[in-house]
């Protein structure tokens, strides 16, 4: 009897946690992962997913025939629901995307021609085509309200509010790291990247005056979510990191993870 008021007190004070601030309060409880309410679209694979703000936006993918899609949805975290969109391309898990100050920017990979990048403002509800992108400018990163990119020897700074590119100065050290990205916070710009025969992991950061190469950077930390519930494909899923949570769509089902 006891272990029964104890289950029965667990769900409703799990309950209560989900109606909170930005927990989805559509959910059907299920050890550590929760079915959401179905997305709007087709079923697919390989979708594109990103989060801006309190909305995850999950973008194109690949229908069952194999054809890219142009549409997606956005899941609202504080109410749980969806909303469907229409993309200006057929966006797929092979692009790359960052989000800052509300908007979503998206670097486009297109066989045999340069990226083309994209923005959507999500309160606008409004896609646009960037312009002026710096050449072979690499996956986008966000801090704040800008954009990071690589693209050469500089790290360009893309001001989501101005609406500009803007380069670091030139990272010259040497030997020259390879297969570059970048990322900011509040220590600074960091570059990682391979250099040498032995292919060693370094990383370059700009603190703001100058570069200095440290040799060993720190690696980024893995969230243990776990497998995906019984029965779900993790093949061609869609996850996207919510800090401590993980969303995931998986054809046309959703399931979040909390701690």
């Amino acid at each position: 009897m006891g272990r029964v008021v104890v289950t029965l007190v667990g769900a409703v004070v799990g309950a209560v946690l989900m109606s909170g601030s930005d927990q989805p309060v559509t959910a059907h409880s299920y050890p550590r992962w929760q079915e959401l309410a179905a997305p709007p679209l087709a079923p697919r694979s390989a979708a594109l997913g990103v989060r801006v703000g309190q909305r995850v936006l999950v973008l194109g993918g690949v229908g069952s025939d194999g054809v890219a899609l142009r549409d997606g949805a956005s899941y609202d975290l504080p109410t749980g629901t969806w909303r469907r969109l229409l993309t200006p391309v057929a966006f797929t898990a092979r692009d790359r995307a960052a989000a800052a100050a509300g908007v979503a920017v998206v670097r486009h990979a297109t066989a045999g021609h340069a990226a083309a990048w994209w923005r959507y403002d999500v309160r606008r509800d409004a896609w646009s085509r960037m312009y002026g992108v710096p050449a072979q400018a690499s996956a986008p990163s966000a801090f704040r309200s800008e954009i990071y990119a690589v693209a050469g020897r500089h790290v360009e700074v893309y001001s989501v509010q101005l609406g500009r590119w803007t380069a670091l100065p030139a990272d010259r050290l040497r030997p020259r790291l390879t297969q570059r990205h970048v990322r900011a916070s509040l220590g600074g710009t960091v570059v990682t990247g391979y250099a040498g025969p032995a292919r060693a992991l370094l990383a370059d950061r700009w603190d703001g005056r100058s570069w200095h190469r440290v040799p060993r950077p720190a690696a980024a930390s893995v969230e243990p979510f776990g497998p995906l519930p019984d029965g779900v494909p993790a093949r061609g899923a869609t996850r996207v990191s919510l800090g401590a949570r993980l969303l995931v769509v998986v054809g046309a089902r959703a399931w979040i993870h909390t701690p």
